[in-house]
């Protein structure tokens, strides 16, 4: 699965971005756990040199369709807590990916 130059990598659940800071860019999905730990992903993304707005809208739109924030982090403008590894390893989109 990519979106622009984010790749998802399902063997051990990152985003990987090989072109933002000249090396291999790596978030570990299985560490946020809460809508805070996605926009702080997305604000040191931000900060990084070679951040535009086509790599913040790719790195939004990965974490759309992996992690679907809205239903499974904020919804109601309410905090949900998740362990994102047991959520990821069991949706489908790791199965539809690796069965890709």
């Amino acid at each position: 699965m990519n979106w622009g130059n984010w790749t998802f990598n399902s063997a051990n659940l990152t985003l990987t971005n090989k072109t933002l800071v000249g090396y291999d860019y790596d978030i570990d999905l299985e560490k946020i756990h809460s809508s805070a730990d996605i926009l702080d992903w997305i604000y040191q993304v931000f900060g990084k040199d070679g951040c535009d707005q086509k790599t913040i809208h790719d790195l939004v739109s990965a974490f759309d369709e992996i992690l679907d924030p809205q239903a499974n982090f904020c919804s109601f403008g309410e905090e949900k807590k998740q362990t994102v590894d047991n959520w990821l390893k069991s949706s489908q989109v790791v199965t539809l990916k690796t069965n890709s």
